[in-house]
C-alpha cells in the first residue's frame, strides 16, 4: 500500500513538473510574441489605411471611360460628353463671376463691388472644384485616345513584375481626388444653401443663383452615373479635410478684418466668427453631413457598377444558354 502512494506521488510530482518545466520555458516565448505580434498587427492596420486613402487604382484606363461602353479605350461619345461639360461648367462659372451686384433690396451706403470677393464663398470654392475636375477628366480622356495602342492586349492583362506595384499616373489620381471633393462639395453646399443661408430679401432666385447652388449637384450625379472609375469610402476624409480648411479661411478672414461683399463681418450668417461657438459648431456639422454625403456618393457609385456588371452579364447567358428544340 505505502508502494502504491509512492508511485502515485512519484508520478504526481513528475506531471507537476513537467508542467511547470513547459510553462517556463514557452511563457518567455509566448510573452515575446505578443510583443512582435502588436507592432506587426499595428503595422497592418496602417498598410491597410494607407491602401485604403491612397489615390491608386487599376487599371487606369477607368478614370478616361463611361461604365456604360464595352470597350478599354475612351469613346467618341464620352469624348462629346466631356467636350459639353467642360464648357457648361466653365460658361456658368464665368456668368456667376461676370453677374455680381449688390441685393436688389440692399439699403446701405452706397460702395463698389469687390469682384475678387467672389472667391471667398464656399459656395464659388466648390464651383471651382468642378470645373477642375471636369478639366482633369477632360484631360484624361484626351491623354488616352491620343496614345496609340500596338498591342491587342487590355491595359489589365500586362504581365506585371512580382514585387512591383505600378502606380496610377498622376493626371489620373488628380482627377479622381478633385472628382471626390467636388462631388461631397457640391451636396453639401446644395443642402445648407437652401436650409440655412437662403434669405429672401438678399438672395435672388435667378438662373445663376439655381445652376450655382443645385445645378453643382445635379452634375456632380450625372458623374457619378457616367463614370465608371470606385468611389472609395475612406477618401471622405479629403473632403472632410476640405471644409475644416474652409472653415479656418474664414476664421483667418474675419480675423484681419475681411468683409462680404456688403460689407458684413461674417462671410454668411451662420458662420459668424464674432460667435466662435456656433461658427465652429457650424463647421464641424459641415464636415459631418459631408462624411454623410460621399456615403452616398460611395452606394451611387455602387448600384452603378453592379447595375452595368448584370446588364454586360446578359448577353453572355443568352449566348452560352442552350437551344430548348
Amino acid at each position: 500500500m505505502r508502494k502504491y502512494r509512492l508511485l502515485s506521488c512519484t508520478h504526481l510530482n513528475y506531471n507537476v513538473l513537467f508542467s511547470w518545466c513547459a510553462h517556463s520555458l514557452l511563457w518567455p516565448i509566448d510573452a515575446a510574441m505578443q510583443k512582435s505580434c502588436k507592432p506587426a498587427m499595428l503595422g497592418r492596420m496602417w498598410q491597410a489605411s494607407r491602401r485604403s486613402l491612397n489615390l491608386d487604382h487599376a487599371p487606369a484606363h477607368h478614370f478616361a471611360c463611361s461604365q456604360w461602353q464595352s470597350s478599354p479605350h475612351p469613346s467618341t461619345t464620352y469624348l462629346i460628353y466631356r467636350w459639353l461639360l467642360f464648357i457648361s461648367v466653365i460658361s456658368t462659372g464665368i456668368a456667376s463671376f461676370a453677374c455680381q451686384h449688390l441685393p436688389r433690396q440692399y439699403d446701405g451706403p452706397i460702395r463698389e463691388l469687390n469682384y475678387m470677393k467672389w472667391f471667398i464663398y464656399f459656395t464659388n470654392w466648390g464651383y471651382l472644384l468642378i470645373a477642375l475636375q471636369s478639366a482633369l477628366a477632360l484631360a484624361v480622356v484626351i491623354r488616352y485616345r491620343s496614345q496609340k495602342c500596338n498591342s491587342t492586349y487590355e491595359e489589365d492583362e500586362f504581365p506585371i513584375p512580382l514585387g512591383r506595384r505600378v502606380r496610377t499616373p498622376l493626371l489620373c489620381r488628380a482627377y479622381w481626388l478633385s472628382h471626390n471633393i467636388a462631388t461631397d462639395l457640391a451636396f453639401v453646399i446644395s443642402l445648407v444653401y437652401w436650409t440655412l443661408v437662403h434669405d429672401p430679401r438678399i438672395h435672388e432666385i435667378n438662373a445663376i443663383n439655381v445652376l450655382v447652388h443645385g445645378g453643382n449637384s445635379l452634375v456632380m450625379v450625372i458623374e457619378l452615373l457616367v463614370t465608371s472609375h470606385p468611389v472609395r469610402a475612406a477618401h471622405a476624409l479629403y473632403s472632410a479635410g476640405a471644409g475644416l480648411a474652409y472653415g479656418v479661411f474664414s476664421a483667418f478672414y474675419w480675423a484681419v478684418g475681411g468683409t462680404d461683399r456688403i460689407g458684413l463681418p461674417a462671410i454668411y450668417p451662420v458662420l459668424d466668427w464674432n460667435k466662435p461657438g456656433s461658427a465652429f459648431g457650424f463647421v464641424s456639422l459641415c464636415a459631418v453631413v459631408m462624411v454623410f454625403a460621399h456615403a452616398l456618393a460611395t452606394c451611387v457609385a455602387a448600384v452603378r457598377m453592379r447595375v452595368a456588371l448584370r446588364l454586360r452579364a446578359r448577353p453572355h447567358a443568352d449566348r452560352l444558354a442552350l437551344p430548348t428544340h
